[in-house]
């Protein structure tokens, strides 16, 4: 077993914020498998893949000059890897709740690529820690690197509309077929897995809702609006191909979030993700802070990432028994 299929308490060295994630929970097709011996029953086997919305980057308890790291996983927070891989991810909240056997592969800034076709950092491609015995696939895809040059250019100043469109084709054309690919391939390695897939969380306000008091120092009505059509395009993409593959979509702005219980974008008054943060966790040192301030920004909080683990439970347990 590779190192990356550890249970999810120790350290992963697998392949992995904004924006192309996919996590690969694989929960069997039928969780009510033959006990081994006596009446105990295999653990679940989870995989998560994807970048840094599900590896749990931003899930930290910062309040100091630098960042406190000490919520990320050994070997994740440099100087050789930067995957930022949370202990309040998610997907290790979720595999705890299950009493699952997680396989974290999740990397801050993957993109489709890191997934099956190149190492980043020191860990190889993430597809490669997908067992074919995985029980459970969740993918969440946001949309890197795109979502990464739309996020700098609302931050950096005023974004005109033809930088988003264009970030906007790409994924309507590349990411698209190269998250079809990375279908099949999770299907081929891992044939009994199911998958569930990510939404995007309300990142933003939508059009419409008062932003002015915390955001419009740096966001403007049209940015707004720009922000709102990006996120529905990797939202549409990804329904369409969950679909298109048998996999269930899990819409983190459904009736029943927690999400949309009330407002918790970066301009809300209880944000659960980060407005511009110039001292967030990131990569090797900047003496500008230009990556950490466009890059750090935009992710969930622990309190988000614990939201997110509420409805990937209840999607993963509404359609498959997970034991007692």
């Amino acid at each position: 077993m590779s190192r990356a299929a550890r249970h999810h308490r120790g350290p992963i060295r697998a392949t992995s914020s904004v924006i192309w994630v996919l996590v690969v929970l694989v929960c069997a097709g039928s969780m009510g498998a033959q006990p081994v011996t006596g009446n105990a029953a295999p653990p679940i086997r989870m995989v998560a893949l994807g970048n840094s919305y599900i590896s749990g980057q931003g899930a930290d308890d910062y309040r100091s000059v630098p960042a406190d790291t000490s919520s990320y996983r050994s070997g994740t927070i440099g100087p050789n890897n930067y995957c930022f891989r949370s202990r309040h991810a998610a997907v290790e909240i979720v595999a705890d709740r299950l009493g699952a056997q997680l396989t974290n592969a999740t990397c801050a800034a993957a993109e489709p690529r890191h997934v099956d076709q190149i190492a980043q950092f020191d860990e190889g491609r993430q597809i490669d820690h997908l067992e074919r015995a995985a029980d459970i696939v969740v993918m969440q895809v946001i949309g890197n690197p795109e979502f990464l040059n739309v996020v700098a250019c609302v931050q950096l100043g005023e974004c005109d509309a033809r930088t988003v469109e264009r970030s906007m084709a790409v994924l309507d054309g590349e990411q698209r077929r190269h998250e079809q690919r990375i279908h099949r391939e999770v299907r081929a390695r891992a044939p009994q897995a199911r998958i569930y897939i990510l939404s995007a969380p309300q990142v933003v306000p939508r059009p419409g809702q008062e932003y002015h008091a915390r955001c419009g120092w740096f966001m403007s009505d049209r940015e707004v609006v720009l922000l709102n059509a990006f996120i529905d395009k990797i939202d549409e993409i990804s329904r369409t191909n969950a679909q298109l593959f048998g996999a269930t979509f899990v819409d983190l702005d459904g009736a029943d979030s927690p999400w949309r219980a009330q407002r918790h974008d970066l301009c809300s008054a209880q944000p659960w993700v980060w407005g511009p943060r110039l001292h967030a966790p990131q990569y090797e040192p900047d003496s500008l802070s230009l990556r950490n301030w466009s890059l750090g920004s935009y992710h969930p909080t622990r309190a988000g990432q614990s939201a997110t683990a509420t409805v990937l439970f209840d999607a993963i347990g509404l359609r498959e028994p997970t034991g007692s």
